[in-house]
């Protein structure tokens, strides 16, 4: 079987040159379509806007800042959820986007209503330079028969190692 192919080949080098060229030129053509990133994202973009107004409490942040960045950022294009914290001097607020927009298009869609919006003296929101890029695996270790002190030490000794 094997050397019927062999002769196969060797009477029909022509041939065997032509498919051998035409499959490496898919190749190429396939390589070249393929979206290659350095960093793969895994997740949709998600855009983080942070204000810090010192000393303000936490509703005082929520009435003044994180409302009206909401109200603000309500029904943009692509824009899938909003959460939002509100704690003392700080106003966390996360916009999770589909995936039809690049994560620097969602940025600059953000960056576009923050322009227009008109906050307290004095506070500048801004956008964070956290990206999802490095969230990729998250687990969690549990045991009801092991104490705290144990599941770290497996956590440490154990599963740390193997990375």
């Amino acid at each position: 079987m094997v050397q019927a192919l062999v002769r196969f080949a060797l009477k029909t080098a022509v041939l065997v040159f032509a498919l051998a060229a035409a499959l490496a030129g898919l190749g190429v053509w396939a390589y070249t379509q393929l979206d290659i990133e350095a960093y793969p994202n895994p997740v949709a973009p998600m855009v983080e806007v942070i204000t810090q107004p010192p000393g303000w409490s936490a509703e005082e942040v929520e009435r003044a800042v994180t409302i009206p960045i909401e109200a603000a950022m309500a029904g943009m294009i692509d824009l899938e959820h909003t959460r939002s914290q509100s704690l003392y001097g700080l106003s966390d607020i996360k916009l999770y986007f589909n995936w039809n927009p690049s994560f620097h298009e969602a940025q600059q869609r953000v960056l576009n209503r923050l322009s227009q919006l008109n906050l307290p003296a004095g506070l500048q929101p801004q956008l964070s330079p956290w990206s999802a890029i490095g969230e990729v695996f998250r687990y969690q270790l549990v045991g009801k028969e092991y104490s705290l002190q144990e599941l770290k030490t497996v956590q440490d000794w154990v599963l740390e190692k193997q990375w």
